[in-house]
């Protein structure tokens, strides 16, 4: 997958980079606007949303949060009906008498201690009931507050009251306004009520009986049934059965259900007090809810957030329209710009067309004194400097038709000295003159490596074996006292290095490190080693000579650094490393040329003992290898 991706961003820019500059401009220009001005767009609208979601989070809390308010207080209310109802003493007696009670005791009861009741039934416009129930067999019904509690054995929150020992149970329910009609068929329409139970305790924990006061759901939570709210929004009652209760003629916002709601509030409602966004059939929503602490219950205002995020849309479509006619009106202005101040790039395009067709007259016209004008200038020159260099090379090869043929007289004339030198090798051999013989070998070994330069790399194995033929007619004249020691890995004669590298290296330390008076019988070592090290080569040339002072070495590694300017003025002056220290230069000069500043020698010695010259070279490896015609590996 990841291939398939960069195949298509590579055919991608490829074909970007085709087209002409001017529509790359063009395109530019847009992205330079459009995308800021998308990020921005962006950045704004949900800023907008952000804001406008919290400010309308903040209203609907406000309203859910005086509803709880008005809930609370109706709660008060009923718990203090409940108290004031059972708080008589007169009634308290009357649900726990111990015998029937008289027809004088029955009309005092109804014109002194039942009016009580009435009384605060309807000072509580709020309270649709209070309702005492009591299985005592001696009391009689008075409706419509006393009842017999066999009414209400078929009640699920029966057996919870009884439980709570005289605590209160709140129970939420649909049911007719007379209780006596409620197994009558088609009793009355269903309506909603809370209602606040509990167990009316007598004296010496004799159970009296239970209370029920009840208010209807509209009355307990106004807000919630009621017609006032706004089409977007609604607040809902679910018990703690998961029933919903609302206005009967209201519709839940957008296409949300109670159900949905329920299902939501289930999944994340956490703590008290809280609010949730989700969606439902592609539609947002934001829910709002507060715990009704007592029934256990959840008042919620749900919200819809279509017509928010409706106009947010409509107002960044209207932006996006005319950022896109803005940025299509500028492109046409700057299409034409561009066409004026690339005219003449385009000119100079076409004569660079026609120069690389072979025309070298073609005339090149300068316009003003721009940047390109200043191109074609420049292009002008350079076309005029390709004619001088064209009628140089001309003359060049003129030339070097000349030196190939001077070149082919020399290579006739070494000819006649290599067959000179094997003719007298072959009359010191018959005479008898062996190491004549070896001598005349190896100086036509000399001879050949250095007259035949086909390339500028050779190989480290056949750089030693110049030093060797070297070290050999230089024996002839010191009495074999000179001794050569090569220490190179066999993997390492294949890597190569500058020809005429380690040669002058070594007679130098044979010109200047060997004083056969000095030392008398001691015989004269080179030691040639090599190794890799840092991912390079390195090659030490050291000797066991008279050495050299240390402000004589830093003298000569001083020159090593030199400029060729500097360096010259040095030798004019007549200095003596200067002057000794020519052919380390030329091969310190040669390895930089060719490999790079990183790369050269340096020296180090110690007086009357040794000098190592240290040569670093980058490791590379001869395409072909065995003699000194090879050809010559670049040195990267």
């Amino acid at each position: 997958m990841r291939a398939v991706i960069q195949k298509m961003i590579g055919k991608l820019v490829i074909s970007v980079g085709g087209l002409p500059l001017q529509i790359k401009l063009i395109a530019a220009y847009i992205g330079v606007i459009l995308v800021p001005v998308v990020l921005f767009s962006i950045y704004t609208f949900q800023q907008l949303y952000n804001n406008t979601l919290l400010e309308m989070t903040r209203k609907n809390e406000f309203a859910l949060d005086n509803e709880l308010k008005d809930i609370l207080n109706n709660m008060e209310i009923m718990e203090r009906t409940a108290q004031l109802a059972v708080s008589d003493r007169a009634v308290l007696n009357y649900l726990t008498r111990g015998r029937e009670p008289e027809t004088e005791e029955l009309v005092h009861f109804n014109m002194n201690t039942f009016p009580n009741l009435q009384h605060l039934l309807y000072s509580n416009p709020k309270v649709s009931h209070i309702r005492l129930f009591t299985n005592n067999p001696h009391v009689k019904e008075i409706w419509p507050v006393i009842f017999r509690e066999e009414r209400i054995y078929d009640k699920h929150w029966l057996p919870k009251v009884s439980a709570r020992n005289g605590m209160t149970w709140w129970e939420i329910y649909k049911g007719p306004e007379d209780i006596l009609r409620t197994g009558e068929p088609g009793s009355l329409e269903q309506t909603a009520y809370i209602s606040l139970l509990r167990e009316v305790q007598a004296a010496e924990g004799m159970k009296g009986g239970i209370v029920q006061i009840d208010m209807e759901l509209e009355d307990f939570s106004p807000k919630t049934f009621g017609s006032l709210q706004d089409g977007e929004s609604r607040m809902l009652v679910f018990s703690r059965d998961g029933e919903a209760y609302f206005h009967p003629d209201s519709i839940l916002p957008g296409s949300i259900t109670a159900v949905a709601v329920r299902e939501q509030l289930r999944m994340h409602a956490e703590g008290e007090r809280g609010s949730l966004r989700f969606s439902f059939k592609g539609q947002s929503y934001l829910g709002l809810y507060r715990t009704i602490d007592g029934p256990d219950a959840y008042l919620v205002n749900v919200v819809s957030l279509e017509p928010v995020l409706s106009d947010i849309r409509g107002r960044r479509n209207q932006l996006l329209v005319i950022v896109v006619v803005l940025i299509a009106f500028l492109s046409l202005i700057s299409y034409g710009l561009h066409a004026l101040i690339l005219r003449q790039l385009t000119t100079l395009r076409d004569s660079m067309k026609q120069v690389h067709e072979g025309n070298f007259t073609v005339r090149i016209p300068v316009y003003g004194q721009g940047e390109i004008a200043e191109l074609a200038r420049h292009f002008r020159r350079m076309l005029g400097r390709i004619k001088e260099l064209i009628a140089e090379a001309v003359e060049k090869q003129a030339a070097a038709k000349e030196a190939e043929l001077n070149s082919l007289k020399n290579q006739i004339d070494s000819h006649f000295l290599y067959n000179t030198l094997e003719n007298l090798k072959m009359m010191a051999e018959v005479e008898g003159q062996y190491p004549l013989s070896d001598a005349l070998t190896s100086l036509g070994s000399m001879m050949r490596y250095s007259f035949q330069w086909s390339a500028d790399f050779v190989t480290l194995a056949d750089e030693i074996r110049h030093i060797r033929n070297y070290m050999a007619l230089m024996n002839i004249r010191y009495d074999d006292r000179l001794r050569l020691e090569v220490n190179v890995p066999e993997e390492l004669l294949a890597y190569s290095l500058l020809k005429m590298s380690l040669q002058p290296i070594v007679e130098n330390a044979v010109k200047h490190g060997w004083k056969p008076e000095h030392v008398g019988e001691k015989q004269f070592t080179v030691r040639i080693q090599a190794g890799k090290y840092d991912g390079n080569l390195h090659i030490l040339i050291t000797d066991n000579g008279t050495g050299m002072p240390g402000w004589k070495v830093n003298e000569v590694n001083t020159a090593l650094k030199l400029g060729d300017e500097k360096f010259q003025q040095t030798a004019a002056a007549g200095h003596q490393t200067s002057q000794h220290g020519i052919g380390l230069r030329n091969v310190q000069q040669r390895i930089r040329l060719h490999c790079g500043e990183g790369y050269g020698i340096h020296m180090e010695s110690r007086q009357g003992s040794t000098t190592t010259v240290h040569m670093v070279l980058p490791q590379n490896i001869l395409a072909k290898g065995g003699d000194q015609d090879d050809q010559a590996a670049d040195c990267g």
